[in-house]
This record gives C-alpha cells, structure tokens and sequence, in this order.
C-alpha cells in the first residue's frame, strides 16, 4: 500500500488496492477519450469555419485560424498553475469535471459563434476552463504506483490518440451533412459524456490540507529547481510549439490536393485521423519501452522520427503521400509527451503533483499558444507548406537538447506499508 506523508494533511494511502487504483484508470481512460473525441469532432475544422464566416482568401484564413488556435493555449497557460494549486488542496478529481464540464460548455457556445473575433473569445473562455488532459494525468499520476507511471501515463496519451482518431473522421462527416455547428453540439455532448464518467466512476482518497498547520509541500520555485524538471518542462515546450506550427494550414493543404471539395470535411477528417490512429498504436508501445530501456533514448528517436515526417509533408505531391508521412508522423510524436510527463513524475513528490503537472502544463502550452499564430503567419507569408520546415527545425533542436541535457533519473522508493 502506498502513502503520501506530509505534516499538511492527513497520512493516506494513495492507492488503497490494486482494484481501486485500476478502476479510476480505466474510467479516466474512457474519460479522456470521450473528451478529446469531442473536442476534435469540430476543431480540425476551423480553418474552413474561420471561411464560412466570410474569410475568403487563403492566407488570411490560415492566419485566423492561427489566432484562433491560439487563443485557448493562451488562456490555458494562465490558468493551468491556479488548477494544479486547487488540485493539490481539493482533489484531482474535482478539476477533472470542471474541465469536462467547461469544456462542454464553451463549445455550445463556440456554436454560436457570428463574427471570427466571437469565435476567439469564446475559445479564449474556453482555454480558462478546459484542460481534461492535464487534469486526468495529475488524477492518474497521483493514485498509480510510480513503477507503472510510464505505462499508464503513455495509456492516457493513447486515449487522446484514439479520441483525435475517431473525432475528426465522424465529425467530418457530420460537418458535410450538417454544418459546423452542429458538430460543435455534438462534441459538446460527448464532452458531456466524459465529465460523467470521472464523477461517477473515479475514486480518489483525498484529504483536505489542514489549514492550522504549516504546509511542507514545496512552491513552485521549488519544484521548478528539482534536478531535471526545467529541462522536462522545456522540452514539452518545444513539442507543443513544434507540432502546433503546421496546425492552420495543413487542412488547407489538403483541400488544395481536392479538385472538386464536395466531401472536404470528410476527407480532411479521415487524413487527420490516420495521425492518430498510427499515435494509438505507438503510444502504449513507447510508454512501455520507456518503462524497459529508458525515456531520454524513446524521446531522441521520436524526435529524429517526427522531424524526418515533417520534411516529408513539406515535399508531399498527392494525397496518399500526405497519408503516408502522416502515418509516420503520428507515430513517432506519440512518445514524446508521455515521456516528458513521466520524467517530471519521477522528480516530484504525491503532494505536489498536481502542482508539478500544473506549472508544466502552462509553460509548455505557451508553445501551442506561440505555434499556431507564427505558422499561420508563416502560411500567409512564405507558403502554406513553409510551417513544416519550421517543425521539422524544432524537432531536430529537441533531439540535441534532450542528447545533452537530459540525463535519466531513477524514480525515487515511496513508502510501503506491510
């Protein structure tokens, strides 16, 4: 049985059995793939919504759609540091269904959206209230037995994959029935669906800190000078930035490769979804390697991997080519965050998990808030295919600076009781 002990709160175990602990997995896993299903049922989309309402030429629609984009990462950044410190005192589960729920709700309200600059504050709100995957991961990393952090971390990315999978496939095909916004209802409700699934099939043992009694659970200076955990927070910086660069013009790559877009929305969705069904599969597979061989080895090769894909899309002349180095590059990104999550599980303690994951989480989504403006300026002033360059530079950079400031730590014993 394992322990969290610390003079602020009570001395509980974190995992009370292996039943309890593998439950609320499982839900959150079901969870996370709900969620993320819903909320790529319209998202891979924008850039043809920013069109509908009234962007006609090409460029502007990817620097919109950029904006866009970016404007929920923004917001994210701001506020993940303040949802990671009420985790810590009222529970992970508690901001697991605050982002469900006003995940949900803001895509109602993205819907809605009449002028592009409504659709950015809507998504603005949205990034202040969102955030399933953070939150998730902090519930997960916080009831797990540090020995199984990799596998089930990288299962938690696995979710997101097989929610990117099938969310942009059906809500391509629904956005060519029934329009944008209708998808946008219909990933709310799912979203819906996920929040669900956390409240009533998720169970954490959590006390609250007594306030009477200094806290021993570490700042956020504190925790960003733990050996290694600057380094891991830098590289998911670069991951966000890096894949996010491409993210506004590539859909409209793929409506150039369509001589007639009577099913734009459905074949869009369909080659996006190859990116994750590839990441699905890898996903578990390099979480567990990461476990058996090592996470800084895993995370070079997924770097090397995805910046050679990223080149490939820059030269790709057809869509079954798009569709090939999309496969690749789905499988190799698919490492990379569960590795970056799992080394910063391996430095900090169960007190301030939350926290960790919290302060990690807002700097490196300033790379999703900074990626997606700079490639969609880049699209409208070089080409729609220059962001790709760009990914494939950062990636490469990754590879160099996890090759020579990361080094492999050993996850440090908690305590058992007989």
């Amino acid at each position: 049985m394992i322990f969290s002990r610390g003079r602020d709160r009570k001395i509980i175990p974190d995992v009370v059995s292996p039943v309890s602990w593998k439950r609320t997995f499982i839900s959150s896993f079901i969870a996370q793939i709900l969620g993320i299903l819903g909320f790529s049922f319209a998202m891979p989309f924008l850039p043809f919504f920013v069109a509908e309402l009234g962007v006609e030429d090409v460029g502007q629609q990817a620097l919109w759609a950029g904006l866009v984009l970016s404007s929920a990462g923004l917001t994210f950044a701001l506020f993940a540091p303040i949802w990671g410190v009420l985790a810590d005192k009222y529970g992970r589960k508690l901001m697991v269904c605050r982002a469900m729920f006003g995940g949900a709700l803001t895509m109602v309200l993205m819907s809605f959206s009449q002028t592009v600059p409504q659709l950015i504050a809507f998504r603005l709100f949205h990034g202040v209230f969102s955030g399933t995957l953070a939150a998730s991961i902090a519930l997960v990393a916080s009831v797990v037995p540090q020995n199984r952090s990799g596998l089930t971390l990288g299962m938690m990315q696995t979710a997101v994959f097989i929610g990117n999978a099938i969310g942009p496939f059906f809500g391509g095909l629904a956005a060519d029935a029934f329009g944008y916004r209708v998808s946008f209802r219909i990933g709310a409700v799912l979203t819906l669906l996920g929040g669900l699934f956390v409240l009533f099939g998720t169970h954490e043992r959590f006390a609250r800190p007594d306030r009477t009694v200094p806290s021993d659970a570490p700042g956020f200076k504190a925790i960003f000078l733990l050996p290694g955990f600057a380094v891991s927070v830098l590289v998911m910086f670069g991951v966000r930035f890096s894949n996010s660069v491409a993210n506004p013009s590539f859909p409209l790559i793929v409506r150039d490769f369509l001589a007639v877009p009577t099913r734009l929305n459905s074949i869009t969705g369909s080659v996006m979804a190859v990116t994750a069904i590839a990441a699905a599969v890898s996903s578990a597979l390099l979480g567990h390697a990461g476990d058996r061989v090592g996470r800084r080895g895993v995370l070079i090769a997924c770097c090397v991997g995805a910046c050679l894909a990223s080149v490939g899309h820059y030269f790709a002349q057809s869509l079954p080519m798009l569709f090939t180095v999309r496969v690749l590059f789905g499988f190799a990104v698919a490492g990379m965050l569960p590795a970056a999550n799992s080394m910063i599980h391996s430095v900090v303690d169960t007190r301030s998990v939350g926290k960790a994951f919290g302060l990690a989480t807002s700097i490196s989504m300033l790379g999703m808030a900074v990626g997606p403006t700079v490639g969609g300026y880049l699209a409208m002033g070089v080409s729609l295919r220059f962001p790709f360059l760009v990914t494939a530079a950062g990636q490469i950079l990754l590879a160099v600076v996890v090759y020579f400031f990361v080094r492999e730590r050993v996850a440090r014993p908690r305590a058992t009781a007989a």
